[in-house]
Order: C-alpha cells, then structure tokens, then sequence
C-alpha cells in the first residue's frame, strides 16, 4: 500500500511540475466541417473549466472553417515571420473566450515548408504554448506525409473520424503515413456521429486492424455523438457547453476537455492519493 500511494504521489509531482502546456494535433478522416465545430467548442470547454486554449488553424480550411474560429480577416503566424504584421495581429480573443491563429496561408497547405519559416513557426508556436495550458492543432499531413511543423511531432496526435466506411479507410491511411514517418508511439482516436457503443465499436475496428498489420496500439480518447444541439448553438454563435450545457454533446466534450487538461488530472490524482 505504501508502495501505490508513492507511486500517486511521484505521478502527481511529475504533473504539478509547470506550467506544462500540451501540444495536440488533430487530423480529420471525416468528409465536411465537423472538426473545427467540435473543437471550437472542445476549446471553450477547456477555457469555462479555468484552462487557457489556444486553436492553432494549421489545415486547408473553409471560409465556414475560418469563420467557426472567428480568424476571418487574421493575418497568419506566416505573415509574423516574414516580418509583415506584429505578432499581435495574428492572434484573436474569441467571444468564448479561448485564442486563435492561423498558422500558413492557403497556398501554402499541403506543401513541405521552407526550413527557415518551418523553424520560425516552430519557435512561435512553442512561446505560444508556453502562454496558454493547451494548443489545439487542426492539421493535416503535407505530400511528403508530415505534420506542418517538425515540433508538432513531440506533442499528442489525434485522428478524428466517423462511422462511415469511407472515413475509417481514411483514418488507417492518415495512421500508416504517420507511421512511415515516426514510427512506432501513441496515436489516439476520437470518433464523432456516434454514441459511446457505437464509438467504442469503430474502434475496436481500426485498433484491431493496427495491431495486426503494423503492430501499433491505438488510444481512444472518446466520442462526440450526432447531436442538432451542436449546430443550433453555432447558429447562435455560442459554444454548445454555454447554449445547452445539459445536452449529450456538451457531456461528451466536456469528458473529453477532461482527459486532456493536465490539472484535472492532477486534480483527480491528489484526490486519489489521498482517499
């Protein structure tokens, strides 16, 4: 017994030891403009429940894309590098109260960048994560199947994904190229339209298929289920946590806010340790 609660206690340490900001890349397998919806609203859980977000646009995005981030008009973190605005200008206070950027112009997405900005934005980024306790990252992978930014490597890697056949394959595919490039380490699944058996089916799915062609273990990290609540609060221009803080999607994103903030983990760790 003593031996597990200095082991809670050791973990607890390590997790109070900061601030330690946390980089998350998502990519999205699903058709249409589900990600930047859930995590816009994934950022204002995070910021109602005291954690500092900042979404990081790193993907060819819509102007509906652009718009759900309130970054219509935002000169990129790109333009900062190269000297054209301040890096002031670049960064917005949204109305639910977490931050935004975009990271490249659209002309730029999907292409390998130039070492020299690669390493400027990289820079950026990095003082921006250490201004905020989590960074969400749309992104997805360039021709040469990696992430925008070499530092997005070191950070968590989730794949977003749905129920349809079609964006399963995808996912796979998103996972083998990720593979190809860094090899064996954490992937995490997350699956939206879907309720938690129907989540929890999908991947069993892909985990098994990984285990048995690349020997890789997947994570799930949750689900976000079909829910009109998520549109009509965008519709209001409000967060669905704020607009309809009962329904099923608000639970599901705020369980999901909760395994990627670090202090309530800390939180629940010392609650462990001492019960």
């Amino acid at each position: 017994m003593s031996s597990f609660h200095n082991d809670q206690a050791a973990g607890l340490r390590r997790i109070m030891e900061g601030p330690k900001p946390r980089i998350v890349s998502l990519l999205s397998a699903s058709a249409g403009n589900e990600l930047p919806r859930i995590l816009s609203n994934l950022a204002a859980s995070l910021q109602q429940h005291g954690s500092d977000a900042l979404i990081v646009h790193a993907a060819e995005g819509s102007a509906d894309s652009l718009r759900q981030y309130q970054l219509t008009g935002l000169p990129t973190l790109a333009d900062v590098a190269n000297g054209k605005h301040a890096r002031a200008k670049a960064i917005r206070q949204t109305t639910q109260g977490y931050s935004t950027a975009n990271l490249i112009p659209a002309h730029l997405c999907g292409r390998p960048l130039q070492h020299q900005l690669a390493q400027q934005l990289g820079f950026m980024v990095n003082a921006l994560a250490g201004q905020h306790e989590i960074v969400l990252v749309e992104a997805t992978l360039n021709d040469a199947n990696q992430l925008p930014l070499a530092m997005l490597n070191d950070g968590e890697i989730l794949i977003q994904l749905d129920r349809k056949p079609a964006s399963i394959q995808h996912a796979y595919r998103l996972i083998k190229q990720l593979y190809g490039e860094l090899g064996t380490r954490p992937f995490g699944i997350l699956v939206n339209g879907a309720n938690e058996i129907e989540a929890q089916a999908v991947f069993n799915n892909i985990d098994g298929v990984a285990r048995r062609y690349l020997r890789l273990n997947l994570d799930y990290v949750g689900h976000i289920p079909a829910d009109e609540h998520l549109l009509r609060a965008s519709k209001l221009g409000r967060s669905v946590i704020d607009a309809f803080p009962m329904a099923a999607v608000s639970q599901a994103l705020n369980a999901l806010a909760a395994r990627l903030d670090y202090r309530r983990q800390a939180s629940a760790l010392a609650t462990a340790s001492y019960s």
